[in-house]
């Protein structure tokens, strides 16, 4: 019975110390989390003395959020800073050095469809072999890296034996950050047909149209020119163009068809040849192999300038050094691109207008909105010439300025005086209006894209 009494005391003792040691972690913790409370209070009493932090920015939410939506953020916010960029202010080879890093990279898909066997290809590589020794490729050069690539053709041999002018896109040397500029300090290297690879010189440069020659020392083939009235061609076409790397041919068949240019250039007609961006600049031909105008890239379809235009450009630079054109301020398209149902309405007021201008927008204090022009009429005439198609009238507006100049001797401040006739399908009337068009200035210029250098990393084999 003792025993037991004295185990019972020793338990009651025991309980009493694991109460105690249990009230002096309460009481520890009690401490604890009063500290914790007055830690709180001063922090929350520091945060009011300070200035709010500012929200995050829309940029860095979405570089945070990248890896929830699956899209890199950061990346398109370094494309939009290189495409701010400014030209003048930063050497061209070191805004490519941001760009391209130290990897390296080849610029430019092939295209050509001429190798399937099927007669219509055996007859394209024809046509393709019989113009080759006139298309070139060309490409420019920022310091030590490859910018783009196009291609090109020969349209002209100067008064110098062994020198040749070959035709390309301006894009080839348009600045990074997409303006009106060349890059600066740029060269433009020149691969011939025979795999030799010149110095290539910027001779002329267009940024309306979208054109450039660039002389070379070599003496060229030249491409035959055809001469269509009104501009335009109905049947099977090739565009053409020439690799950089590897210097290979390429030929892609397809149809002139009746399609609009997303571009800016209501001059531009449209092909059904499939291209890459290394085949701006080169050749739309017939199967007779006679140049029909200079092609531009586009993603489902290829846009071409057409070589009346073209001629224009090269014969005004060639007597005044320049290329001067008139601002109308007009937007139109060839009646017969236009959609069923516009041409529904102008059948319905004028049945027996089958061609002419269809006018989408004339922009505002312009010289063609101040003559009484609007959107919606049709030109079916300019200075006595009855209209078809773009081409045609953008020809018209270049004589007029050539024939000024020859007779004026200048143009600076000038105003072309241009006499049209158009077709009102809202009240069926027939007006005659005289546009005093001013000379084109940098801000009527036609907008082009100008696309970054498009990269795929190439494959290197390196012994070991």
């Amino acid at each position: 019975m003792a025993r037991s009494h004295d185990d019972g005391g020793e338990g009651r003792e025991a309980t009493k110390a694991l109460r105690g040691e249990d009230d002096r972690r309460v009481a520890r913790g009690t401490g604890l989390r009063k500290k914790d409370k007055k830690r709180k209070r001063r922090s929350a009493n520091a945060a009011k003395a300070l200035p709010p932090s500012p929200a995050p920015s829309q940029e860095e939410h979405r570089a945070t959020s990248s890896a929830d939506d699956g899209f890199d953020y950061r990346l398109l916010q370094r494309m939009r800073d290189i495409v701010a960029m400014q030209a003048n202010s930063e050497p061209a080879a070191e805004q490519f050095q941001r760009l391209t890093g130290e990897r390296d990279y080849s610029l430019e898909n092939t295209f050509g469809d001429s190798d399937d066997g099927s007669l219509e290809s055996l007859q394209a590589r024809r046509v393709a072999l019989l113009v080759s020794k006139s298309i070139a490729s060309l490409s420019s050069y920022a310091g030590a890296k490859r910018v783009r690539v196009c291609s090109g053709f020969v349209m002209l041999q100067t008064d110098n034996t062994g020198t040749s002018m070959i035709l390309t896109s301006a894009t080839l040397v348009r600045s990074l950050n997409g303006d009106n500029n060349v890059m600066p300090n740029v060269k433009v290297k020149v691969l011939l047909s025979d795999g030799h690879i010149t110095d290539g010189h910027i001779f002329l440069v267009d940024f309306h149209y979208n054109v450039a020659v660039v002389k070379v020392a070599a003496d060229l083939a030249l491409l035959e020119v055809v001469h269509l009235k009104g501009t335009t061609h109905n049947g099977a076409v090739l565009a053409l163009g020439r690799a950089y790397e590897g210097g290979n041919l390429m030929c892609s068949r397809g149809q002139v068809v009746n399609q609009t240019s997303t571009f800016g250039c209501s001059e531009l007609l449209v092909s059904s040849c499939k291209i890459s961006m290394a085949g701006s600049g080169g050749p739309l031909v017939n199967y007779n192999g006679q140049v029909l105008g200079i092609n531009f890239y586009e993603k489902n379809q290829t846009s071409y300038l057409p070589m009346p235009i073209v001629s224009r450009i090269l014969e005004q630079h060639r007597s005044f050094g320049k290329t001067i054109s008139p601002w109308l301020g007009l937007k139109y398209t060839s009646l017969h691109m236009m959609p069923l149902s516009v041409l529904e309405r102008i059948y319905q007021k004028f049945p027996d207008v089958d061609q002419g201008l269809y006018i989408s927008n004339v922009a505002k204090g312009s010289p063609a909105d101040v003559a009484g022009l609007s959107d919606g009429d049709v030109l079916v005439e300019c200075n006595g010439k009855v209209l078809s198609t773009a081409p045609e009238f953008g020809a018209m507006l270049l004589d007029v300025c050539t024939e000024h100049l020859e007779a004026t001797g200048e143009c600076a401040g000038k105003t072309i005086i241009v006499e049209v006739v158009i077709k009102r399908p809202g009240d069926g009337s027939t007006v005659s209006k005289t546009i005093a068009a001013e000379m084109l200035k940098e801000s009527h210029y036609n907008r082009w894209p100008a696309p970054m250098p498009s990269y795929k990393v190439r494959v290197i084999s390196i012994g070991v």
